[in-house]
């Protein structure tokens, strides 16, 4: 009798098509290597963002001075992107305590929730089964895995898109005004923290709008206006904050690469970043059930349009686009209830051939497993980082109040891991003259790694290395003394300052 009531329980928990099971392994894959320090893939981006986290909480959680660390002697505020991922992470700091756990799960629940709303909008868009298998392909895929629980604000952008668009679909169903005002709360945040979402979500919800005769019937055209002039406002205080320090993230204006379009007319973006996207984001099978469904769904539905808006990113972000794959993240939103879809019709084709269809979700989940091993979790491993040796030497012979040199190029990673502030510069950009500017700036230590420049690139120009040796490590001006990493078996080096 008890056998026979678990197993009734369990054909509830898995059957039925229920959000339970898939929320479950959704939760354990995120919670691989939860407690990770800030390394491995992205960690400059992680890195930034997890220093403006820490530095609120040193700045009696001020919103609008976020703080980055590679300031020098400046106070650190930096134009950046409305930092509210940033501020949530901080207060949970404030509970807690420092600790990266906290900062990824923050990010872990926002990818759960992700989850369920994802499962809510498919639902009402196609079906209950559609919306299961879609939501099960946005739980394991190892994009959407990885970037659920990095210490990014990806996590909250995306739960916030999501849910916009689900609130968007609901209102088109009742007419409600009140879900109509809490999915345009939801949109501005999203483009707040990043402003693409104004194209993924904007157009999706702009075109079923006038699909559904709704654009002039409630004026939803000064939705985006007010979104406009809300960001408008956030991004002209964070520029004259940019201006004041020289701390920016490049976000606005002619030194930036970020809007160059001559890349577009090379046939090998193109290619690379089909390559890239079908390899990281479908785990190459995933790309098939997609192709089935275009046909049959049509060029109007939601789902559609907002795989194709997420492509026209690319065409208006192109060497972002290319470059960092997070920005190809929210093109999962769409593509994979359109993957729920083309999985059935799959089943059909083969006849629902529980062997064939077997096979396919265990090479689906295995690719998975292992993209996310190889190209994730095991580059955060601090054994194979050296940024974590040189961060421990910092660590274990500096003061919390010294000021750092990082030669770390553009890398804020060694500066954050070792709690320290300071200056980011590359290694041939080390002078005489240099030095004695960051000493007359209170620079204390000089730091780096002997074999890699940034946390994710070697080492490798012979002859700035040579040069640089030569000028730390027998100078020929004595402000340079203590030096830590001079001999020929060290991988990192520290040097202090007189």
């Amino acid at each position: 009798m008890i056998y026979r009531k678990n197993c009734t329980t369990l054909s509830k928990f898995f059957g039925n098509f229920s959000i339970l099971p898939i929320l479950f392994i959704g939760i354990i894959l995120r919670l691989v290597n939860i407690n990770a320090p800030v390394i491995g893939i992205h960690s400059w981006r992680q890195a930034d963002t997890a220093s403006i986290a820490r530095n609120f909480l040193s700045n009696d959680l001020i919103f609008w001075q976020p703080q980055v660390n590679w300031s020098g002697t400046t106070n650190g505020f930096v134009e950046c992107e409305f930092p509210l991922y940033q501020y949530l992470v901080a207060n949970v700091y404030k509970i807690f305590g420092v600790n990266e756990l906290f900062a990824r799960a923050v990010s872990v629940i926002f990818g759960c929730l992700s989850i369920l709303f994802l499962f809510r909008l498919s639902r009402r868009i196609f079906n209950i089964e559609v919306a299961w298998w879609g939501t099960l392909f946005y739980a394991i895929l190892p994009i959407t895995v990885f970037y659920s629980r990095t210490i990014q604000p990806e996590s909250l952008m995306m739960f916030l898109g999501i849910f916009s668009l689900e609130r968007w679909t609901k209102f088109i169903e009742i007419k409600d005004k009140k879900v109509l005002f809490i999915s345009w709360l939801s949109f501005t945040l999203a483009v707040l923290m990043k402003v693409l979402p104004f194209f993924w979500v904007g157009i999706p919800i702009l075109i079923t709008g006038y699909q559904n005769s709704l654009i002039s019937r409630y004026k939803l055209y000064l939705f985006p206006i007010l979104t406009i002039l809300i960001s408008y406002f956030w991004y002209a205080h964070s520029y004259q904050m940019g201006q004041s320090t020289g701390l920016t993230f490049g976000l606005w204006g002619s030194d930036t690469d970020r809007y160059s379009w001559l890349s577009l007319l090379e046939f090998r973006f193109y290619f690379d970043l089909f390559l890239r996207i079908v390899l990281r984001n479908f785990v190459l099978l995933g790309f098939l059930p997609i192709c089935l469904t275009f046909k049959v769904v049509g060029i109007h539905n939601i789902f559609v349009i907002g795989f194709f808006s997420v492509l026209l990113i690319g065409l208006i972000n192109p060497i972002s686009y290319s470059i960092h794959e997070y920005y190809q993240l929210p093109i999962m939103i769409f593509s994979c209830p359109l993957m729920g879809l083309g999985f059935i019709r799959l089943k059909s084709i083969c006849y629902n051939n529980q062997f064939l269809i077997s096979i396919f979700l265990s090479l689906l989940f295995i690719g998975s497993l292992t993209i996310l091993k190889i190209d994730y979790w095991d580059l955060e491993l601090t054994s194979r980082q050296p940024v974590w040796h040189t961060s421990e030497l910092i660590k274990n012979n500096t003061k919390n109040s010294d000021l750092i040199v990082s030669v770390s190029g553009a890398d804020p990673t060694l500066l954050y891991l070792s709690n320290r502030k300071g200056w980011l510069v590359s290694p041939s950009d080390i002078n005489e003259d240099q030095i004695l500017a960051w000493k007359k700036n209170g620079a204390k230590y000089i730091a780096g790694s002997w074999l890699v420049v940034e946390s994710y690139n070697k080492f490798s120009d012979q002859i700035v290395k040579n040069n640089l040796n030569k000028l730390l490590c027998s100078p020929s001006f004595n402000i340079l003394s203590t030096y830590k990493g001079c001999k020929n078996n060290d991988k990192s080096y520290l040097i202090s300052i007189n």
